[in-house]
């Protein structure tokens, strides 16, 4: 069934008498996610000899764990529709924080990135007409990172792709006390391959054992609540300097780029007309009633509305107001303005006319600053070595 369009602007008239008063907003070489073979880059080994698979799969296992941060070039996609595979590189650090691209469908590259288990995504218009986001600013996306849900990427990394969150994950895929791993080469390289349960592994043949290349049906959070997906990666080495970079780039983009940022988790729409009203001497005020769409029955949103009353004698004065929204709720959202007329012993009548637009925000002032505060303790205890303790949670705003 087709959608209605959503119009962010809604105008208003009004006539205001003015008296003697005054009152006045991965591509990885030998990938191959849908088979989840070892074809790829994969060859037989030139003397097979099979050692005992639990132990070496559990060493690499503490070697991922230990490690401050990973990266991973490769693919995912939903476990039961591989029709939609993205090719992504990312890394991910000890305490969830996040820094990738991905390639979107007509071969250009967006950006994407999670912090204190945020996600913002920035990609271009042809990447956004692809998902089924309804919203009055969606043609502001493009500009904009967005804030989106796990659900929504279809990958949780500072959920499954931590060192430790993996290695626990992986755990519970891992083979049998009689499996045997087998030397192979893959892309060149001696390495030992271990059949999973629901997926294979590639461990470096030689110690200290660590893993190599990942192909998982279905990688979810080891506690089973979360996003699910079904990932063909190739670990690399992440050094010191990288991990920085990491961390200066997400504490730049939270403090310097999100006050704009849009939230594409829910839906939102005018539940009714604009109304509103021009008192003598000149103060206006907007009101307009929002309402959240997408059939959702948790979360939040910040939705805000821009506010513009104009006359050609009198000019043009703006105001804003934000709320919270919440799933399936409805917010009224109010602003005002004052013309300040002074009082006349003649009163003249003026046509105001005023008008509304309707977007979202991903996150408060207050919510922004405590982001990057957040970002900066856990750079500090990622370069440490230390370990890092979750952060209180979101502002009900920000949630």
């Amino acid at each position: 069934m087709a959608r209605a369009i959503r119009m962010p602007w809604r105008p208003v008239r009004r006539t205001t008498p003015v008296a003697a008063a005054t009152v006045f907003v991965l591509s990885t070489t030998g990938c191959g996610l849908l088979g989840l073979g070892s074809q790829g880059g994969a060859e037989p080994s030139p003397s097979p000899t099979p050692v005992s698979a639990a132990p070496l799969f559990e060493e690499a296992l503490a070697a991922l764990e230990e490690s401050p941060a990973i990266q991973l070039q490769g693919q995912f996609s939903d476990p039961q529709d591989t029709s939609n595979v993205v090719n992504t590189s990312l890394t991910v650090t000890d305490a969830g924080a996040a820094l990738g691209t991905f390639q979107v469908g007509t071969g250009g590259e967006a950006s994407y990135f999670e912090a204190d288990g945020k996600l913002f995504v920035k990609a271009d218009s042809d990447y956004w007409l692809t998902h089924d986001v309804f919203n009055p600013d969606s043609d502001a996306y493009p500009d904009n990172w967005v804030r989106i849900t796990h659900e929504q990427f279809g990958l949780d990394p500072g959920g499954v792709l931590t060192p430790a969150g993996l290695a626990e994950s992986l755990r519970t895929k891992a083979p049998g006390a009689d499996a045997e791993a087998v030397e192979e080469k893959l892309d060149g390289v001696l390495v030992y391959r271990v059949e999973l349960s629901g997926g294979t592994a590639w461990i470096t043949s030689e110690a200290p054992h660590t893993l190599v290349r990942m192909q998982i049906e279905e990688l979810a959070p080891a506690e089973g609540e979360g996003v699910a997906s079904r990932i063909d990666a190739s670990f690399a080495e992440v050094d010191t300097a990288a991990v920085e970079q990491l961390y200066d780039d997400l504490a730049k983009y939270a403090g310097e780029e999100l006050e704009s940022a849009r939230d594409a988790r829910l839906e939102v729409a005018w539940a009714e007309e604009l109304g509103g009203d021009c008192q003598t001497g000149g103060a206006c005020t907007m009101v307009g009633k929002v309402e959240e769409t997408s059939g959702a029955t948790e979360g939040s949103i910040l939705v805000r509305m821009d506010s513009r009353f104009n006359n050609d004698e009198l000019g043009e004065k703006t105001c804003t107001k934000t709320a919270e929204l919440k799933a399936g709720g409805t917010v009224e959202l109010s602003c005002s303005i004052d013309y300040a007329l002074a009082p006349s012993a003649n009163p003249v009548t003026y046509t105001i006319d005023f008008e509304a637009l309707l977007s979202t925000r991903a996150l408060s002032k207050d919510a922004r600053e405590q982001l990057v505060a957040t970002i900066n303790e856990q750079r500090e205890a990622t370069l440490s070595g230390g370990d890092t303790a979750e952060e209180g949670g979101e502002e009900a705003e920000s949630s």
